[in-house]
């Protein structure tokens, strides 16, 4: 079959699998007439980079008349384009759209989601909540409960209700394996960031990175830690602090391996490195220290070497 007898499924199939170069041979070669069909007019637009172009090429599709399949993908991606814009007015008309005509359709769970999101957007925190809870009552295990989760504490955290937001996020990172444990993790590290709790920060932000190394948020928190490390070594550095030595925590680990493969990289400091167990909510992790100081100050120093060598943010502890 030649290119420019392809239908409209074929071109879309191409789309999805990657070959974009293909689809937009396919449909350069159709006739103006067929340009106007609002199935072609949909994969013009899932091939176009500008959004804006995009997003018009999606609503003249609808006008156009487009089998329901695609009017479904479209809904959502129009939505997905309101969120990136930050219309939360039309955003909300696209959902609102969307969930009167499938109200069990592929796109359900999402939708849902944005649905709370406008709500948390425009302050009416209530209605978000009242939201949020729905959708956790569909979806009670799996991604998508994780999600639901996460949306929960971040709607709750607005609403000034931090208490709740904290369980809620430490019980989903102590939890099954998902989407919503790096959220969680990532989300409870910037929290203690905000609230100046360094031990706290530091805890989550190693667990993040031991768990989802290429996790999104990483490079934010480093740089957020990073701030608030050397606020706080110049506010600890001016008083006196108790205990025998100082070391520099590199590490927190759940896994005994990571622990030690983590350990050995600091090998060549010619520093002691101590793995010391410690059960935190009934967890046990491995804390991995570096070095044995008897002033926080020459630990503080050591600590500022390390990280420029290794690009993370490490604690100075007293032990």
């Amino acid at each position: 079959m030649a290119a420019s007898d392809l239908p409209a499924a074929d071109i879309y199939s191409l789309i999805r699998t990657g070959r974009l170069k293909e689809a937009s041979d396919s449909l350069s070669l159709q006739s103006s007439a067929a340009l106007r069909d609002g199935r072609l007019l949909f994969m013009r637009s899932m091939l176009e980079e500008n959004g804006d172009e995009s997003a018009r090429l999606m609503e003249a599709a609808l006008r156009a008349s487009v089998p329901a399949r695609y009017q479904e993908e479209i809904y959502y991606r129009l939505a997905q384009h309101c969120l990136i814009k930050r219309d939360f007015t039309q955003l909300s008309r696209w959902v609102n759209q969307y969930r009167a005509q499938w109200e069990t359709g592929r796109y359900r769970a999402e939708m849902m989601r944005f649905s709370v999101l406008v709500d948390q957007m425009t302050n009416d925190y209530e209605s978000a909540l009242k939201q949020v809870d729905r959708y956790l009552l569909y979806y009670t295990v799996g991604d998508e409960a994780q999600r639901g989760q996460i949306d929960k504490a971040r709607v709750l955290r607005a609403h000034k209700k931090d208490i709740g937001a904290t369980k809620m996020l430490q019980s989903l990172a102590r939890g099954k394996p998902g989407p919503g444990v790096p959220q969680a993790l990532y989300l409870l590290a910037l929290n203690a960031v905000k609230r100046d709790r360094i031990d706290d920060a530091v805890f989550y932000y190693n667990l993040l990175r031991e768990g989802f190394p290429n996790a999104v948020g990483l490079d934010c928190l480093v740089d957020r830690l990073g701030g608030m490390s050397q606020k706080i070594s110049h506010d600890r550095s001016a008083e006196e602090i108790t205990g025998t030595y100082y070391s520099v925590q590199v590490g927190v680990f759940s896994d005994k391996g990571n622990a030690k493969k983590h350990a050995a990289t600091f090998k060549p400091y010619n520093q002691k490195v101590d793995i010391k167990v410690k059960t935190i909510s009934g967890k046990k992790y491995r804390i991995v220290y570096v070095g044995r100081f008897q002033t926080f100050e020459e630990a503080r120093q050591f600590k500022t070497e390390l990280e420029i060598a290794h690009g993370e943010v490490y604690q100075v502890v007293a032990r």
